[in-house]
């Protein structure tokens, strides 16, 4: 043990390495995923409390954490506030009921606020709540372990719980099954149809009207590339690529699927999948690339990550998108070197963004905002950067500056330094668990059952009964309220649904940063 307590760099990735392998070990229907870490942590200074980590170690992963989580989140942020209200507002009552019953509970079982607040934290799920109750209550520099301790216990009952609402609510979607769970969702495709009669559309129109993308125009045995104001006449072949419910709903109002394909035919039009590395044209809108004026082409799908977009003219672009361009062929190697087309240009880390969007969080937790009663919120490291990584992700990019991350330096960075962070918060409080555990352990858990509980019970209430959401669109709100990614990766499991995913993203940022928030509120005023 004297080797972890003499080299904090050992500790640290002991603890990711060995937290990373148990946290792949399934219990039943779930693993706990990053979480291993922090309870690998929690046994060696349990063992020995003098293994610990630098607490700039703490500070540095926990900012780093915070600004990726926001500025992945920063867009979804927006489009949650303006067009998904309704889960958010269900989300929302979730939370706040999950923080008055864990004052209540907390209060009756004399816990102090450190602990209770941890444990709202770990019931959450939400990490960078816990960081900010730490800083909150941290005095001196030093850091009380009682914040760590509720986290840690509450963690794993939340996931086990939040998996059986999910499992409820999928047996409650077979026994009495919506409309909306007999739908279900088309998948892109790319199809050959012919116009019958004169639509009196042009091919923007018909892209505007039907959320589709026209990429090639044949007529008269001529295929070209198709341009916005090109009208459409009876008789042409258009290439649609568009949602399968969309695209026969333009075969029933506007003429037949065409007998042949011929996108097929690739001698004078082809398409190619080209890698947005250009920083140039990140983090702007895609008609902003100019591809018909310059080049005769047409962008109809994007692929980020694992998901395949319709090219609208207002998709915001990001680094490492797939773009599938359609052009005359000899333009193909013209726009592959405009676009960037380089994997490794498009992974690149942005130091610029991200060093300067971190300054200015970390100006900005030096902040202190007066609140009513006397108290003063303190943004700190976890939720300044948190706050201003969401405006910069939402912003995309001013002037020159892009703030955005390529999606897999981002993804990268938010789980590495959250594990990183994880083994810093543990290395601080596992002998206090021990003790915690021998002393109350009963209370604690019952702290952190009902907690998780009453989010769940407001979450499946709301979802189902309230608005009526299909199995799909509930599951996604509830473990999109609940940040968690086990549960989120059981529902996946057992409902394959891009309605999850679509769920899960939306309310991911809106739940974190109102616990964040919630969580120092406790603090500050109980």
């Amino acid at each position: 043990m004297h080797w972890f307590v003499e080299s904090p760099l050992l500790t640290l990735f002991f603890c990711v390495g060995v937290g990373a392998l148990i946290g792949r070990i399934p219990f039943g229907p779930v693993s706990f995923g990053p979480a291993g870490a922090l309870f690998t942590a929690l046994a060696l200074s349990a063992i020995d409390s003098d293994v610990a980590l630098p607490t700039i170690v703490t500070n540095l992963s926990l900012c780093v954490f915070c600004y990726t989580v926001g500025i992945a989140a920063g867009p979804a942020f927006v489009s949650a506030l303006r067009t998904g209200w309704k889960p958010v507002l269900v989300s929302v009552t979730a939370i706040i009921a999950m923080a008055a019953t864990a004052l209540g509970v907390g209060k009756a079982l004399d816990f102090d606020i450190g602990t209770i607040a941890g444990a709202f934290s770990g019931a959450g799920t939400a990490t960078a709540a816990l960081g900010a109750v730490q800083q909150q209550l941290a005095g001196d520099g030093e850091i009380p372990p009682e914040p760590a301790i509720g986290y840690a216990v509450a963690y794993p009952i939340t996931v086990f719980l939040t998996i059986l609402a999910c499992a409820y609510l999928i047996g409650v979607g077979r026994r009495k099954p919506t409309a909306e769970d007999r739908e279900k969702v088309a998948p892109i495709v790319v199809r050959t149809m012919e116009v019958v009669g004169n639509p009196g559309l042009t091919v923007h129109d018909l892209g505007k009207r039907y959320e589709a993308v026209v990429s090639r125009l044949t007529r008269g045995g001529k295929t070209v590339v198709a341009h916005d104001a090109e009208s459409i006449e009876s008789g042409d072949l258009l290439t649609v690529t568009a949602r399968e419910d969309v695209f026969a709903r333009l075969v029933a109002e506007l003429g037949h699927e065409a007998a042949e394909e011929v996108w097929l035919n690739r001698s004078n039009i082809d398409f190619r999948r080209i890698t947005l590395s250009n920083r140039g044209y990140v983090g702007r809108e895609l008609h902003d690339l100019r591809l018909e004026e310059k080049y005769d082409a047409v962008v109809s799908r994007v692929r980020r990550g694992d998901v395949d977009l319709i090219a609208t003219p207002d998709l915001v672009l990001q680094s490492g998108d797939r773009l599938r361009v359609t052009a005359p062929r000899d333009r193909l190697i013209d726009i592959s070197k405009d676009l960037g087309d380089s994997e490794r240009t498009a992974g690149d880390i942005n130091p610029i963004g991200l060093g300067l969007g971190l300054t200015i969080g970390l100006i900005l937790a030096f902040v202190e905002l007066p609140l009513p009663g006397g108290g003063t919120l303190v943004l700190g490291t976890a939720t300044a950067p948190l706050i201003v990584g969401v405006v910069l992700g939402a912003l995309g990019r001013t002037g020159p500056v892009v703030w955005t991350l390529p999606g897999n330096v981002s993804n990268t960075l938010n789980q590495f330094t959250l594990m990183v962070f994880l083994v810093a918060v543990g290395t601080g409080a596992g002998s206090g668990l021990v003790t915690a555990l021998a002393d109350e352990g009963l209370q604690l858990v019952v702290l952190g059952l009902t907690i998780s509980a009453a989010h769940a019970l407001v979450c499946v209430f709301a979802l189902r009964s309230l608005l009526q959401f299909g199995t799909a669109r509930a599951l996604g709100g509830l473990t999109g309220s609940q940040l968690n990614p086990a549960p989120y990766a059981y529902a996946m499991g057992k409902v394959p649904d891009q309605r999850v995913a679509l769920g899960y993203a939306v309310l991911f940022p809106v739940s974190m940063i109102f616990k964040v928030f919630l969580a120092q509120l406790m603090v500050v005023y109980f």
